[in-house]
């Protein structure tokens, strides 16, 4: 089913832009026509600007044939990455004819491109890799190139040979950008065809389209078909670039006529970067969220928590916040759980508060390790939204509930030698030699 839906701001906070290209025809006329190029520009745009992906909707970013020429190219690409505005993401994605040169050179062709000679009026990669990677303020900068490369010139001028190893020049356009101080979050993804045949894929649909079969780049319809859902996580429908990247991958060996090109930057964190959703997943995946919360904690429900109820909670809103931090309902969450754990806390203090001092000793005896938990009670008394998810509160979890029984069923205790504190402390050294596994001490 199409995730595509109107245009909005994407479900996760962060301001993304994307110049598309797609050029099936050329001035020249000597230059082949593609069929899938406009296609590919069109249809990708529309996902891009798309709920699923909430980049920005700008009319003039996407370029397509005619207006693909070399001065509005260049227009859009300033004003997004020679510009001091900020983005999460910002993209340049080109579908069409690339040349290379005598020298050896990459170029992509702009519409006014000359065959046997692409310095005129093309876009040479090294160049336009140079500029956008050198872009200030974009968090993440990335390149999609979805071209054929053919030869304009051989060594005796006859030119017109179809590159057969791609991959020689593009390590020498494309890569080396590790050796040139770019910093992180800078990717060229580029699709490795050296002829149309295995550029173009026919007769292609999307599923839950309408639109008749139509021609595409088999690169782009593989990144469209991911973007779509076909990349998404089956959990979340987060759809990161690593996982788009290879999803591309696989979906181009099946094929068995290409694969893809990628050249990341030093430190870059590919899984990191959510570039988009599958809507329909991710919608389930937060309603999800939502659901556990208020089935833990019912409306109206003033019972002593549970603890692990209020941990795994309290794991379920930070995902909520950090998945969806506009979601309407998280101050409500915050209050809620930050009352439960209140609740339990205030518990646990005023159930120590009453307990005879050889008991209490008693029970820190069974608690203290090497000075982790020096004192139980000031641990508990410093519980918030925060300290609960971290991984010692995990590690202690088993602890906390048993103890949290204990205020439950309002059990007190005599003296050291009462009957029920022995079963308590029974209780508590198992739980307490699981607690110290987990923190990695010995017994």
């Amino acid at each position: 089913m199409s995730d595509l839906g109107e245009t909005s701001p994407n479900v996760k906070a962060g301001k993304k832009v994307a110049i598309v290209v797609g050029i099936d025809k050329y001035d020249d006329k000597e230059i082949t026509k593609l069929e899938g190029a406009e296609h590919d520009a069109k249809e990708l745009f529309e996902l891009l600007t798309s709920r699923a992906a909430g980049f920005v909707n700008e009319e003039k970013n996407l370029l397509i044939n005619e207006q693909a020429n070399h001065r509005d190219i260049l227009d859009r690409i300033s004003e997004v990455f020679r510009q001091d505005e900020e983005f999460d993401i910002a993209l340049f994605y080109f579908s069409g004819h690339g040349f290379v040169d005598k020298k050896k050179d990459l170029y992509l062709s702009t519409y006014e491109v000359k065959k046997k000679d692409p310095y005129v009026g093309g876009i040479k990669v090294d160049d336009l890799r140079n500029q956008i990677y050198s872009s200030e303020n974009k968090r993440n900068a990335i390149i999609v190139l979805d071209c054929c490369y053919s030869g304009v010139a051989t060594e005796d001028t006859r030119g017109g040979e179809t590159i057969k190893d791609l991959t020689p020049l593009l390590d020498r356009n494309i890569g080396n950008i590790k050796d040139r101080n770019y910093g992180t979050g800078k990717f060229i993804i580029s699709s490795s065809a050296n002829d149309q045949v295995s550029y173009e894929k026919k007769n292609c649909t999307h599923y839950g389209d309408d639109k008749d079969p139509h021609p595409h780049g088999a690169f782009t319809y593989y990144f469209i078909e991911g973007l779509r859902g076909g990349a998404a996580d089956e959990t979340s429908g987060e759809i990161t670039l690593f996982n788009l990247q290879q999803y591309i991958n696989q979906k181009l060996a099946d094929d068995k006529k290409q694969n893809s090109y990628i050249n990341v930057s030093e430190g870059s964190n590919l899984p990191a970067i959510r570039i988009a959703l599958s809507v329909d997943k991710f919608d389930y995946y937060i309603t999800g969220l939502e659901k556990t919360i208020k089935e833990r904690f019912p409306e109206g429900d003033s019972s002593f928590p549970s603890i692990s109820y209020i941990s795994d909670c309290a794991k379920k809103l930070k995902e909520l916040k950090s998945q969806k931090p506009d979601n309407p309902q998280i101050p409500a969450f915050n209050g809620l759980l930050s009352s439960k754990i209140d609740m339990y806390v205030d518990g646990v203090l005023t159930w120590g508060s009453l307990l005879p001092d050889d008991v209490k000793i008693k029970i820190e005896e069974e608690l203290k390790d090497r000075g982790l938990i020096e004192n139980f009670l000031n641990y508990v008394s410093e519980l918030n939204l925060d300290t609960i998810v971290n991984n010692k509160t995990d590690a202690i979890k088993s602890i906390l509930s048993i103890v949290g029984e204990q205020v439950k069923n309002k059990k007190g205790y005599e003296n050291d030698k009462d009957p029920k504190l022995i079963i308590l402390l029974r209780r508590l050294k198992p739980a307490y030699q699981t607690y110290k596994r987990m923190i990695g001490t010995t017994s």
